[in-house]
């Protein structure tokens, strides 16, 4: 597969990490606090962990904040914060 990553982890099945989903949620402190999936607000109960991926080697800069996150209502997802065009994503919807 030419210019596709792919992750694969334990006995989860490889996915396509090209094109994550753009997210819409709300920030305080540069921390998420609310997710809004499908239209639907999702508080976020608990951020669970989070880890920096930084990488200058590529074409262009990679600076990325993931968060794995429990809404208030059962979910969880794994976002990030693309830093270097300030935007949100979710790779994992």
């Amino acid at each position: 597969m030419t210019g596709t990553c792919a992750l694969a982890t334990g006995t989860h099945v490889l996915r396509s990490l090209e094109r994550p989903r753009a997210l819409w949620l709300r920030v305080q402190d540069g921390l998420p606090v609310e997710l809004t999936i499908d239209g639907a607000a999702h508080p976020v109960a608990c951020i669970e962990e989070t880890w920096l991926v930084e990488c200058e080697r590529w074409r262009q800069s990679i600076s990325r904040r993931y968060f794995v996150v429990s809404t208030a209502d059962g979910l969880r997802h794994t976002i990030y914060h693309d830093r270097v065009a300030d935007r949100w994503y979710a790779p994992d919807m």
